[in-house]
């Protein structure tokens, strides 16, 4: 691989490798989180703490903001559920190219429809006005996690593809995982 081939695209992959990076630390409390609640709940039905208000709920909310922000981790790893079948059909170079970037291409276009769908959904929370039982919040709090792993990864698809333009070649070896680079998140 020449030298230029083998460079990567600064700015675009400082900015995925950037935003992995935040969401990586994000998912890591998250979960933490959500074990401590749990924990605590657990304790307090045991009689060895008294039971947290709404613990449940926070579980469940922070189970949805995980699910929701690891989107864009998983589309940038390429770790998200895929068919590659035809992949190992299409013969190396050109063929591979072109279907990542098909592939990149439905990804974002899918997570920017299913973005707009969420907003819908977020606003019709906001016009009901319809809060958490337990906790009292407004349920469009926990639900623009949906809207943002959504616009996210779609920002991440397209990311990807405008990549494919930058450094086609490292998109032509059909024996590679992931996207090219994506094992280095040094920024």
């Amino acid at each position: 691989m020449s030298d230029q081939a083998s460079r990567r695209v600064p700015v675009l992959d400082a900015a995925v490798n950037g935003l992995d990076r935040v969401l990586r630390v994000l998912l890591t409390v998250a979960f933490g989180a959500i074990l401590v609640v749990t924990l605590v709940q657990i304790a307090g039905r045991n009689g060895l703490l008294s039971t947290m208000t709404g613990a449940d709920e926070i579980a469940r909310y922070l189970m949805v903001v995980t699910t929701f922000l690891a989107i864009p981790v998983l589309t940038k790893g390429r770790l998200h559920i895929a068919v590659d079948a035809l992949s190992h059909y299409l013969p190396a170079g050109v063929p591979q190219v072109w279907l990542h970037r098909v592939i990149f291409a439905i990804e974002g276009a899918f997570y920017l429809f299913f973005a707009n769908f969420a907003v819908l959904v977020v606003g019709n929370y906001q016009r009901t006005g319809q809060t958490s039982a337990e906790l009292s919040i407004p349920l469009s709090w926990p639900m623009l996690a949906i809207v943002t792993g959504a616009v996210l990864g779609g920002l991440v698809s397209l990311a990807l593809l405008v990549r494919t333009f930058l450094r086609a070649e490292e998109y032509a070896d059909k024996s590679r995982q992931g996207f090219p680079g994506a094992e280095r998140t040094d920024g």
